[in-house]
């Protein structure tokens, strides 16, 4: 049974696992720890658990904008292991947030995924998210 809770210090290596694992590669864990560190601070970051196995993650930034007048809460990484997909671990998550953004008074919820992640479109439009905006990448 996946329980989905607020990361702690302990989870970065479970969390480590699953990033490397969306991205299929392997990252600089001593950079990737660092980026933890940030995130954990600054974001909200729930995870779900199935005994001691992380089996996905969200993080949630929530800021002021203007053009909404109020606050709105983004999600900036949603992964589930792929050994876990298909268990709705996703919609909880995904549900999770958007009831915790409400909790903090916030008007809407954003999403941003990779065009090329097809499946996550299709996940977002059953959760009841709509494609409205295009978002505009440089690498710097």
């Amino acid at each position: 049974m996946n329980i989905i809770t607020v990361a702690e210090e302990r989870d970065f290596e479970g969390i480590y696992q699953l990033v490397c694992q969306l991205e299929k590669t392997v990252f600089d864990q001593e950079a990737m720890y660092e980026v933890f560190q940030h995130a954990i601070l600054n974001h909200s970051i729930f995870i779900s658990k199935d005994n001691d196995r992380i089996t996905g993650y969200l993080v949630l930034s929530i800021t002021y904008q203007m053009h909404h007048c109020g606050k709105v809460a983004e999600v900036v990484e949603l992964c589930v292991d792929n050994d876990f997909q298909n268990r709705k671990i996703g919609t909880d998550l995904l549900n999770h947030a958007m009831t915790y953004a409400k909790l903090q008074g916030c008007v809407n919820m954003d999403i941003t995924t990779n065009q090329k992640r097809k499946d996550a479109h299709r996940f977002y439009r059953r959760n009841g998210l709509n494609n409205t905006h295009y978002k505009f990448t440089k690498q710097l």
